[in-house]
């Protein structure tokens, strides 16, 4: 599986999958179905929020850390539940390196053909297994590979979550290019309120089950933070971001 199959935005159908289409282009087509949600904070503030989706996993989330500690650097973590209750110890080394954990559902399961029941499932079913690990709670929500609908729009509002979807994925550059060029192209997207995909997950098993290398993401990610900070930028977990939002 290539790895910028996860750094999809939505097209705009009932149900909805993805398109490869210009960035902002998606962004508007999202609005349409869920205009609560977010895709980049409205800030002068030079600020970036750097996320990771998929994991815990520990074949990329502690050198991801390693990493982050080196650069100084807090990140914002979506993770799947039942990775997290695989891997309590990775969950609390996010947290004691002061990073945000977020929700990213419980199975990853695709949630733009999900009936409102099973989508209100995977929320509060990852919601609980955070519950259980100390995870203090938000209202920050993903949903995998930013497959959205305008039910899960619905069934996020209800449950007072948010869906952040994403300006820019490494992944998606990583697919073409090498190491170097591809945190370029990435570092070029961003600007103050920019949010910047990048996955620390890359095996889970279960009902929906994937397998992809996330070495590159890894091999990339120091040079990412260089060229971003060397646009005046500096990084901020998403909670952090959000108050430097511009009024209205």
């Amino acid at each position: 599986m290539a790895g910028g199959a996860a750094c999809l935005l939505a097209a705009t159908s009932p149900f909805v999958r993805p398109v490869r289409s210009d960035p902002d282009d998606q962004v508007v087509k999202l609005k349409a179905i869920d205009p609560r949600a977010v895709s980049s904070v409205p800030t002068s503030a030079p600020l970036v929020a750097l996320t990771f989706d998929d994991g815990p996993d520990p074949a990329y989330t502690p050198r991801v850390l390693e990493i982050l500690a080196q650069h100084q650097v807090r990140a914002t973590f979506f993770m799947i539940g039942r990775s997290a209750a695989r891997h309590p110890e990775l969950v609390a080394a996010v947290l004691t390196a002061g990073h945000t954990i977020a929700n990213h559902t419980q199975d990853h399961l695709w949630l733009d053909r999900l009936d409102a029941a099973d989508v209100q499932s995977q929320v509060e079913e990852c919601r609980q297994t955070f519950d259980r690990l100390d995870v203090p709670a938000n209202a920050l929500f993903r949903p995998p590979r930013g497959l959205t609908s305008p039910t899960v729009a619905s069934v996020t509002a209800t449950l007072h979550e948010r869906s952040y979807f994403w300006g820019t994925c490494l992944e998606a550059n990583l697919s073409h290019h090498d190491v170097d060029t591809s945190a370029a192209l990435c570092a070029e997207r961003t600007h103050p309120g920019a949010i910047v995909l990048a996955h620390d997950g890359g095996h889970l098993d279960g009902p929906n089950p994937q397998s992809i290398d996330r070495s590159g993401t890894v091999a990339a990610l120091p040079a990412l933070i260089s060229l971003i900070r060397a646009r005046g930028l500096e990084f901020a977990t998403l909670p952090t971001m959000l108050p430097a939002r511009r009024a209205g």
